[in-house]
């Protein structure tokens, strides 16, 4: 079997590759920093197995080229974990011209899972969003679903960790007759280096409350729980926490919401797309 997981270099990410790697046989890899990934990876056992892909899910361009490379490399996956994320300030930029919590939470990881589509159907596969209870405090995008007009980190952050469930939704939605399975997940408040490139108010809140938060190895648990579970044991679309089915939000359930997400992320793929081809010329 055939495993693609983001953000494996650090955090839940990376107990996530150590509790999984015995289990597949390929694992590929998407990282921005593969220096950094070949020295954490040079003495697993089973490293043999593992393909480094670089692959900035800032970039669109660079999630392109980096889900080719996977392509090129295999026609089958089995699980996709979308596990990479983070804590930006409000308004600050990709360098495409992106809010860089809308591009690293979101759009990034719904490019890769369009670009990876053929090889997930033909692999049946299990796509995996790790998204957050932080969902909760998500107002309506209000058709800003860039977050171009946002001025706060928190609720930058609550708004795209909605998209996460939002997509989940629509993966179901649209796919589930030809046989993908989809789940959200919130892996609790893990004491990680998260948020290192927050707001100093934002970072402020995290020191605090990380002396109430949970290991890594605990924060990855429901993760690799919904990754080895067989499928008919999950609830498609569901949402976990604790390894346990939980509700979401209302507006995590707004279907209409999640529609509309959906159409707009692919006009600002296309849109982003373009704006690079013209640039060329």
């Amino acid at each position: 079997m055939n495993l693609v997981l983001t953000g494996s270099t650090s955090g839940i990410g990376w107990e996530t590759l150590l509790a999984l790697l015995p289990q597949f046989d390929r694992v590929y890899l998407p990282v921005r920093n593969l220096a950094k990934a070949e020295k954490l990876i040079q003495h697993l056992p089973g490293k043999e197995k593992i393909v480094l892909i670089y692959l900035d899910l800032s970039q669109l361009a660079s999630v392109k080229q980096g889900a080719e490379e996977i392509c090129q490399q295999i026609d089958e996956i089995h699980v996709l974990i979308n596990n990479a994320g983070g804590m930006y300030p409000a308004g600050k930029r990709s360098s495409e011209g992106l809010d860089l919590s809308f591009c690293s939470n979101h759009l990034g990881q719904f490019l890769l899972f369009q670009e990876l589509l053929p090889a997930l159907l033909k692999g049946q596969a299990k796509v995996i969003q790790v998204s957050s209870e932080a969902h909760r405090i998500a107002s309506p995008p209000d058709k800003d679903f860039s977050l171009r007009k946002s001025s706060s980190t928190v609720t930058s952050y609550a708004k795209v960790k909605l998209y996460n469930i939002l997509f989940t939704n629509e993966i179901k939605n649209k796919y589930e007759s030809e046989g993908l399975s989809t789940y959200s997940l919130h892996p609790g408040a893990v004491r990680t280096a998260f948020g290192s490139e927050a707001s100093p108010w934002a970072k402020g809140i995290i020191s605090f409350t990380k002396l109430f938060f949970i290991s890594p190895k605990e924060g990855a648990a429901t993760t690799i729980f919904l990754a080895t579970s067989p499928k008919q044991n999950l609830k498609n679309g569901g949402y976990y926490k604790n390894k346990k089915l939980s509700r979401t939000s209302t507006l995590a359930r707004d279907s209409k919401l999640g529609k509309a997400l959906w159409e707009f992320s692919q006009g600002e793929i296309q849109r982003v797309m373009a704006n690079r081809s013209t640039n060329k010329q």
